[in-house]
């Protein structure tokens, strides 16, 4: 019987990185919009990691199947404690545009700059069946700033509006810019976690 995978996240952006996971791997993957109500996860863990296996395990229960989710962010060092990597999203607002969420960072960040606008990423991805985690990484990598203006991809941001703000610190491009190529070059921690992830989707799969 194949195995099926539950993607568990409603950000289209997400989505696409966790279905990338599994690429090669002989399963089926199960979009969300499958589930009627997505479960309501507290995103109140102290690491990526945390989070990631909350949800993982939360979805997988509430479908009964495995599931595969992740979690992440953009930390900003000289921000301190005016800015959580953990919560890059909700920390600019709730329910506002792509846009809105980039000119609330840059306005918070508006007397930093050369350095103290470094920036990097870090990433955590889990997989659960029917409520027991089954496995969980984390990775941290491409180094860069936040740019002093958000450009957001020509066929918009689907959620990941930090990609139109930061810029890496080797090739000078933003996120969105970025090639397969310069990913792999510039540590980027999908690139890091998908071995891991695709090893035990593999296992399962059988």
């Amino acid at each position: 019987m194949t195995l099926s995978v539950l993607i568990a996240t409603m950000n289209p952006a997400k989505a696409e990185r966790l279905r990338a996971l599994a690429d090669g791997v002989a399963l089926t993957l199960v979009e969300p919009s499958s589930i009627a109500t997505p479960p309501q996860v507290e995103e109140d863990a102290a690491s990526h990691l945390g989070n990631a296996i909350h949800k993982a395990v939360a979805w997988s229960r509430a479908r009964r199947a495995v599931a595969l989710a992740s979690d992440g962010g953009l930390a900003i060092p000289a921000l301190g404690d005016d800015w959580s990597s953990l919560v890059t999203r909700r920390g600019t607002g709730g329910d506002v545009s792509d846009e809105e969420h980039a000119v609330r960072l840059l306005r918070r960040m508006r007397d930093l700059d050369g350095e103290r606008r470094a920036a990097h990423w870090t990433e955590a991805v889990a997989l659960a069946r029917e409520g027991a985690l089954l496995g969980a990484w984390e990775a941290s990598g491409l180094r860069g700033h936040v740019a002093d203006a958000y450009v957001p991809p020509p066929n918009g941001a689907g959620g990941f509006w930090v990609s139109g703000l930061w810029v890496s610190g080797v090739s000078s491009k933003r996120h969105w810019e970025l090639s397969e190529a310069d990913l792999a070059a510039e540590d980027d921690p999908w690139l890091t976690l998908a071995p891991l992830v695709r090893d035990l989707l593999g296992r399962l799969a059988g």
